[in-house]
C-alpha cells in the first residue's frame, strides 16, 4: 500500500514555504517599482483635469450651478493636495 503522508518532493532553488516555485523574494521583485507617491500624484493631476474639462462643459453647454460648484471643489481640493504633497517632499 502507498505511503499517502509522505512529504512532497522539494525543487532546488526554490523556498519551501512557497509551492510552485515562487518565493516570496521573487514577488516582491517582480513588483512595480512605482512608489505609492507617483500613484497618489497622477491620481490628483488625472482628476484636476477632469474636473477642469468638466467645469469647461458645464459652461459652455449652460449647466447648472451645482455643476459649477462641484467642478470648482474637486479642483481645489486636488490643487490643496498636489500643493501638500510638493510642501512635504521638499522637507
Amino acid at each position: 500500500m502507498p505511503d499517502t503522508h509522505s512529504p512532497r518532493p522539494t525543487v532546488v532553488g526554490t523556498d519551501a514555504a512557497a509551492p510552485y516555485g515562487t518565493s516570496a523574494d521573487a514577488s516582491r521583485e517582480t513588483r512595480s517599482d512605482v512608489p505609492r507617491t507617483d500613484v497618489v500624484r497622477t491620481a490628483l493631476w488625472v482628476l484636476l483635469v477632469v474636473s477642469a474639462v468638466g467645469n469647461m462643459i458645464a459652461t459652455y453647454s449652460g449647466g447648472p450651478t451645482a455643476a459649477h460648484l462641484v467642478c470648482g471643489a474637486v479642483s481645489t481640493l486636488c490643487i490643496a493636495g498636489l500643493v501638500v504633497r510638493r510642501l512635504r517632499e521638499r522637507r
